[in-house]
């Protein structure tokens, strides 16, 4: 089984939310990577730029499995062609596609959060984009997390605003068809992306939980990222052109 992971969280939010997953796997004896665009970069990168920057912060290591948590799906799949990577896991995200435009969120969700704009063109911080909306928030898991003040502070700290703008660029991802791949479906939200994944043949597990399952229960995502890395490197996990 690999024991090299790089937990890559999406751009909305801090690599911090992956830390309790990975300090899971490093216990589990695993080698772990968690790296942390936005604690030196501000103003935040370009969408298209972002993977140059995650390059920067990585140390070399042998064939890592790639695990992109939300709008990080793309960054993963973009990273598994500049990096020798032994397998992708997408943790509740959209499947990017094979080869070509990837962009930061799906129109549906583009289409919300045009509605949060303020009259200078910015956003608030993503954890205050579902303020108004008790369903998606109690989906994503901010409620729960809102319930211990300390860790939802710490969650918040350091959280990008950005532009609408931002989210009008592109990733053109090179073909990464031949990268072994897998789905944990974490929150309702994603039933569409499970439906794709399934039928792109990965093996795929569902957590039955919210979106914020690697920060609210990083024992279980854990033990998901493992289950799915041993299937990858075996061989069961097939990626196909979609």
């Amino acid at each position: 089984m690999p024991s090299q992971f790089i937990l890559v969280a999406g751009p909305l939010v801090r690599a911090s939310s992956w830390e309790p997953t990975a300090e899971c796997l490093r216990v589990a004896g695993c080698g772990v990577q968690v790296p942390d665009v936005l604690a030196r970069d501000y103003p935040p990168p370009s969408w298209r730029g972002w993977t140059s920057r995650l390059l920067e912060h990585l140390t070399t290591c042998s064939e890592p499995i790639l695990v992109g948590h939300s709008s990080a799906s793309a960054l993963v799949a973009d990273l598994a062609t500049k990096v020798p990577a032994r397998g992708v896991i997408i943790v509740d995200g959209d499947v990017p596609p094979s080869q070509g435009a990837a962009f930061p969120v799906r129109p549906a969700l583009l289409d919300f959060i045009k509605g949060l704009v303020e009259a200078d063109g910015m956003l608030p911080i993503w954890s205050r984009w579902f303020d108004r909306d008790q369903q998606r928030k109690a989906l994503v898991g901010l409620d729960v997390l809102a319930n211990d003040p300390a860790a939802f502070a710490q969650f918040e700290n350091g959280l990008p605003r950005l532009h609408i703008g931002w989210f009008d660029d592109a990733i053109e991802l090179a073909d990464w068809s031949h990268v072994p791949a897998g789905f944990i479906q974490a929150s309702p939200i994603y039933d569409h992306a499970t439906a794709e994944a399934q039928r792109r043949g990965w093996p795929v597990v569902n957590l039955q939980g919210t979106h914020l399952h690697p920060t609210l229960h990083p024992a279980e995502t854990a033990s998901a990222i493992l289950s799915l890395s041993r299937e990858l490197v075996s061989g069961e996990g097939q990626n196909v052109s979609g």
